[in-house]
């Protein structure tokens, strides 16, 4: 009795064995998609919190300054606003500017400080004061695959 394999049982166990190799490589292009969706998600996020901080930084400095009212300069971006961690207040928002990140890894829209030209990442900060102790403040951001918005309500906490 002779032992040893066929040569069919040799071309199943190739076939099955190319069919696992192909397997694995059509699915590492689409995880590596994923993963840089998800860090652009990522970023998004992170960067809508930075603007909700912006604004409540400047709301907590208006009372620790003496300003005369809580919301002084933020009732003015109902139509959208731009504002980045270093600016002593709010422009508004261009539609064409994206951020760009400086030579200590800020997200700004600064061109000079910029070291990348621009990044995909727009900031869009709306702010509307439904009553005369709250405002509503929502910060979009925007980029070439989706959006993220994120959304707080600030009082006059005094």
């Amino acid at each position: 009795m002779k032992k040893g394999f066929t040569l069919l049982e040799v071309i199943v166990a190739i076939s099955i064995f190319l069919i696992g190799i192909v397997g694995v490589y059509a699915v590492v292009p689409r995880i590596i998609a994923i993963g840089q969706v998800n860090v652009d998600r990522f970023i998004a996020c992170q960067l809508g919190r930075e603007g909700i901080e912006i604004v409540r930084n400047i709301r907590d400095s208006n009372y620790l300054e003496g300003a005369v009212s809580w919301n002084d300069g933020l009732t003015d971006c109902s139509g959208g606003c731009e504002i980045d961690y270093n600016d002593s207040g709010f422009t508004a928002y261009g539609d064409g500017r994206y951020l760009r990140i400086n030579a200590d890894g800020f997200y700004n829209y600064d061109p000079v400080s910029g070291i990348n030209p621009e990044t995909k990442f727009k900031r869009k900060i709306i702010i509307t004061q439904p009553e005369g102790y709250i405002l509503d403040v929502q910060v979009q951001v925007f980029w070439s695959q989706a959006s993220s918005t994120v959304q707080e309500i600030l009082y006059d906490w005094r």
